[in-house]
Protein backbone atom coordinates (compact mmCIF):
# COMPACT_ATOMS: atom_id res chain seq x y z
CA UNK A 1 0.00 0.00 0.00
CA UNK A 2 2.70 2.49 0.98
CA UNK A 3 6.38 2.53 0.15
CA UNK A 4 8.91 1.54 2.80
CA UNK A 5 10.44 4.96 2.13
CA UNK A 6 7.54 6.74 3.85
CA UNK A 7 6.45 7.32 7.41
CA UNK A 8 3.62 4.84 6.96
CA UNK A 9 5.85 2.18 5.42
CA UNK A 10 8.43 2.54 8.17
CA UNK A 11 5.67 2.44 10.80
CA UNK A 12 4.36 -0.81 9.33
CA UNK A 13 7.86 -2.26 9.44
CA UNK A 14 8.38 -1.24 13.10
CA UNK A 15 4.91 -2.46 14.14
CA UNK A 16 5.17 -5.85 12.42
CA UNK A 17 8.68 -6.37 13.81
CA UNK A 18 7.46 -5.61 17.35
CA UNK A 19 4.40 -7.82 16.95
CA UNK A 20 6.49 -10.69 15.58
CA UNK A 21 8.99 -10.42 18.44
CA UNK A 22 6.60 -11.39 21.23
CA UNK A 23 7.66 -15.06 21.26
CA UNK A 24 11.37 -14.20 21.35
CA UNK A 25 10.80 -11.67 24.12
CA UNK A 26 8.82 -14.25 26.09
CA UNK A 27 11.77 -16.65 25.93
CA UNK A 28 14.14 -13.87 27.04
CA UNK A 29 11.82 -12.52 29.73
CA UNK A 30 12.44 -9.02 28.40
CA UNK A 31 9.76 -7.09 26.47
CA UNK A 32 11.52 -3.74 26.23
CA UNK A 33 12.06 -4.01 22.49
CA UNK A 34 8.30 -4.48 22.00
CA UNK A 35 7.50 -1.32 23.95
CA UNK A 36 10.11 0.86 22.28
CA UNK A 37 9.28 -0.56 18.84
CA UNK A 38 5.61 0.19 19.36
CA UNK A 39 6.41 3.75 20.45
CA UNK A 40 8.46 4.23 17.28
CA UNK A 41 5.76 2.71 15.08
CA UNK A 42 3.06 4.88 16.66
CA UNK A 43 5.16 8.01 16.13
CA UNK A 44 5.63 7.18 12.45
CA UNK A 45 1.95 6.36 11.92
CA UNK A 46 1.02 9.70 13.46
CA UNK A 47 3.60 11.53 11.36
CA UNK A 48 2.25 9.84 8.22
CA UNK A 49 -1.15 11.33 9.00
CA UNK A 50 0.34 14.66 10.06
CA UNK A 51 2.12 14.87 6.70
CA UNK A 52 -1.26 14.83 5.00
CA UNK A 53 -3.38 16.93 7.31
CA UNK A 54 -0.86 19.51 8.58
CA UNK A 55 0.92 20.24 5.31
CA UNK A 56 -0.36 23.82 5.13
CA UNK A 57 0.00 24.59 8.85
CA UNK A 58 2.62 27.06 10.10
CA UNK A 59 3.94 24.63 12.71
CA UNK A 60 4.20 21.63 10.35
CA UNK A 61 8.00 21.44 10.44
CA UNK A 62 8.25 21.54 14.23
CA UNK A 63 5.48 18.96 14.59
CA UNK A 64 7.31 16.60 12.24
CA UNK A 65 10.45 16.91 14.37
CA UNK A 66 8.86 15.97 17.68
CA UNK A 67 9.02 12.53 19.26
CA UNK A 68 6.19 13.39 21.66
CA UNK A 69 3.18 11.24 20.74
CA UNK A 70 0.76 13.30 22.81
CA UNK A 71 1.87 16.49 21.04
CA UNK A 72 1.37 14.82 17.66
CA UNK A 73 -2.08 13.51 18.57
CA UNK A 74 -3.25 16.78 20.06
CA UNK A 75 -2.14 18.71 16.97
CA UNK A 76 -3.87 16.21 14.67
CA UNK A 77 -7.02 16.53 16.79
CA UNK A 78 -6.92 20.29 16.17
CA UNK A 79 -7.33 19.77 12.43
CA UNK A 80 -9.44 16.57 12.51
CA UNK A 81 -11.92 17.15 15.34
CA UNK A 82 -13.47 13.98 16.68
CA UNK A 83 -10.72 11.67 15.44
CA UNK A 84 -10.64 8.59 17.64
CA UNK A 85 -7.11 8.87 19.04
CA UNK A 86 -6.40 8.85 22.77
CA UNK A 87 -3.94 11.45 24.07
CA UNK A 88 -3.73 9.48 27.30
CA UNK A 89 -2.79 6.23 25.52
CA UNK A 90 -0.26 8.07 23.40
CA UNK A 91 1.34 9.65 26.46
CA UNK A 92 1.60 6.22 28.14
CA UNK A 93 3.06 4.55 25.06
CA UNK A 94 5.36 7.47 24.29
CA UNK A 95 6.99 7.22 27.70
CA UNK A 96 8.59 3.97 26.53
CA UNK A 97 10.41 5.73 23.68
CA UNK A 98 13.47 6.37 25.86
CA UNK A 99 12.71 4.67 29.17
CA UNK A 100 12.66 1.16 27.71
CA UNK A 101 15.66 1.68 25.42
CA UNK A 102 18.39 3.27 27.50
CA UNK A 103 19.90 2.48 30.91
CA UNK A 104 19.78 5.11 33.61
CA UNK A 105 17.61 6.50 36.36
CA UNK A 106 14.42 6.35 34.26
CA UNK A 107 14.97 2.83 32.89
CA UNK A 108 11.94 0.56 33.09
CA UNK A 109 11.68 -3.18 32.60
CA UNK A 110 8.62 -3.94 30.49
CA UNK A 111 6.50 -6.97 31.40
CA UNK A 112 4.37 -9.05 29.03
CA UNK A 113 1.11 -7.37 30.05
CA UNK A 114 2.50 -3.92 29.28
CA UNK A 115 3.99 -5.16 26.01
CA UNK A 116 0.56 -6.43 24.97
CA UNK A 117 -0.94 -3.07 25.89
CA UNK A 118 1.70 -1.33 23.77
CA UNK A 119 0.71 -3.52 20.83
CA UNK A 120 -3.00 -2.84 21.42
CA UNK A 121 -2.50 0.92 21.46
CA UNK A 122 -0.29 0.79 18.38
CA UNK A 123 -2.90 -1.29 16.53
CA UNK A 124 -5.60 1.23 17.41
CA UNK A 125 -3.43 4.10 16.18
CA UNK A 126 -2.66 2.12 13.02
CA UNK A 127 -6.34 1.48 12.32
CA UNK A 128 -7.41 5.09 12.87
CA UNK A 129 -4.49 6.53 10.88
CA UNK A 130 -5.05 4.12 7.99
CA UNK A 131 -8.76 5.00 7.87
CA UNK A 132 -8.08 8.77 7.98
CA UNK A 133 -5.30 8.62 5.39
CA UNK A 134 -7.54 6.64 3.03
CA UNK A 135 -10.34 9.16 3.57
CA UNK A 136 -8.07 12.15 2.91
CA UNK A 137 -6.51 10.55 -0.16
CA UNK A 138 -9.96 9.64 -1.59
CA UNK A 139 -11.18 13.20 -1.04
CA UNK A 140 -8.10 14.64 -2.74
CA UNK A 141 -8.49 12.26 -5.67
CA UNK A 142 -12.14 13.27 -6.07
CA UNK A 143 -11.16 16.94 -5.99
CA UNK A 144 -8.46 16.33 -8.57
CA UNK A 145 -10.93 14.56 -10.85
CA UNK A 146 -13.31 17.51 -10.53
CA UNK A 147 -10.49 19.90 -11.42
CA UNK A 148 -10.28 21.62 -8.01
Amino acid sequence: MYSLNSYYGMAENDYLYAKGGMEICRSLGNYNSIASGCAQAAEKYLKALAELCLVDEADAVSIMRTHNLRTLVNRIKDVIPGINLSSKDCKWLGDYYFEARYPGDNFVRVNEEDARECLRITEEIRDVVTHEMDRINRRRQEQKEKGW
